[in-house]
C-alpha cells in the first residue's frame, strides 16, 4: 500500500529571518509505513529548524492519517 508524507512547518525565526508556515508533501510515495516515517524524520532533520516546530503526517492511499509526529509529541509532554 502506498503511503504519502505531509510536512507542516510552523512560522519560525531562522538566522534572524522570519520564515512563514508551510504545508507540503514529500514528492515520492513510500511502500511501507516504516519507510514513510523514516523519510519524514530524515527530511525534518535536514530542514535546519527545531524539530518541535515541524509536524509530519503519514497518509494511506485512501487519505487516512495512519501516523503523525503529533502523537509522539503528545506522549513526550
Amino acid at each position: 500500500m502506498p503511503y504519502t508524507v505531509e510536512i507542516t512547518t510552523l512560522a519560525a525565526q531562522v538566522d534572524g529571518e522570519e520564515r512563514p508556515a508551510r504545508l507540503y508533501q514529500l514528492p515520492d510515495p513510500f511502500s511501507t509505513l516504516a519507510e514513510a516515517k523514516e523519510a519524514a524524520v530524515t527530511h525534518i532533520a535536514g530542514l535546519g529548524l527545531d524539530p518541535a516546530c515541524v509536524l509530519y503526517n503519514v497518509f494511506d492511499r485512501e487519505g487516512f492519517t495512519v501516523a503523525s509526529s503529533a502523537e509522539q509529541m503528545a506522549g513526550s509532554g
